[in-house]
């Protein structure tokens, strides 16, 4: 009896303490306390388990604990950067799903309900506009629908009908065709987001290396770009609950908070004066919106395009 003490219940090993060296078996275990066993239910069937909320807890409170961590040896106490990444990506997308959030979305709603209005077309600006509405893009916003508000619609089809001369009403007949491209743009845009940012995410990185190192290993700059992403989409769920509470606010402001988390995590994990992270990483934000960003949405703007409405109306003009 005093034999089978001293060997694994679970591989029959000789144990040499409480732990099985073989199989991690505790051989003093005993059935957990009710309380214990739902928490253990709770984290084995979900994504926040212990270590993806210690990893949420160091990112609120230490922005660069994660990447020094990696660094020194010390990453098993908290989730990879590739599944921070993975999960942020998931979790931003379901909530905007629920939420009934919207990634993008042009509208163009009437004013005051109930009142007429009427399209316009300045020949000067060769811009279409509609009285009494009012044109926006809308980021990271409660849904409305529809976008278009179906009197605006009613407006410029009038308009395309009785203007007086063809220029004039070929963009009101373009204007119709640019809105339902929108539509389009915004259903694009949330259905290619976890795919394009995957083929961006080497260009994030590569711009990191003439600012934060060219000698360093192209994979620590990857490791950096995979927590910078998922800390943009950490704070994006944050300005779409705002949002949806009725905050309003613009997209633009993200940057502030997203240079902080930069400049507090790139100075421990480059190894430089705060002063230095955030003047770099400044130039990186430029760098990544307006030379990767904006021509991929360029390019997904052209898969959306009615390229006929398009080539009518430059007939017409």
């Amino acid at each position: 009896m005093a034999e089978d003490a001293k060997r694994c219940a679970a591989c029959e090993t000789s144990l040499a303490g409480r732990y099985c060296h073989a199989c991690g078996q505790d051989s003093q275990a005993r059935p957990a306390p009710l309380r214990e066993m739902a928490v253990q239910v709770a984290t084995s069937y979900s994504p926040i388990d212990g270590k993806m909320a210690r990893t949420l807890a160091v990112l609120a409170v230490r922005p660069g604990r994660l990447l020094e961590a990696y660094r020194s040896g010390a990453g098993s106490l908290y989730v990879t950067p590739l599944k921070l990444f993975v999960a942020a990506t998931a979790l931003f997308l379901s909530v905007l799903n629920f939420s009934d959030t919207t990634f993008f979305q042009y509208v163009w709603k009437v004013d005051k309900p109930g009142r007429a209005v009427q399209a316009v077309y300045d020949p000067d600006t060769m811009e279409v506009s509609v009285v009494g509405a009012t044109a926006q893009d809308r980021w990271l916003q409660p849904r409305i629908d529809p976008a278009i508000d179906p009197e605006v619609t009613a407006a410029i089809e009038a308009g395309a009908r009785t203007e007086p001369t063809e220029v004039a009403r070929a963009n009101m007949r373009y204007e119709l065709a640019a809105n339902l491209e929108q539509e389009r743009l915004a259903e694009r845009f949330s259905d290619w987001l976890p795919n394009v940012l995957w083929l961006l995410m080497p260009l994030y990185a590569a711009g990191l290396m003439p600012l934060f190192g060219p000698r360093r290993l192209f994979l620590e700059h990857v490791i950096f770009a995979m927590w910078a992403h998922a800390i943009t989409f950490i704070l994006a769920m944050g300005m779409s609950a705002l949002n949806a509470a009725g905050a309003n606010l613009s997209a633009a402001w993200l940057a502030l908070p997203y240079l902080a988390y930069f400049t507090v995590a790139a100075s421990r994990y480059y190894g430089m004066s705060p002063l230095q992270a955030l003047w770099r990483g400044a130039v990186h934000l430029g760098f990544y919106v307006f030379l990767v960003l904006l021509p991929a949405a360029v390019v997904i703007l052209a898969t959306v395009t009615d390229w006929g409405a398009l080539a009518a109306w430059f007939e017409a003009i």
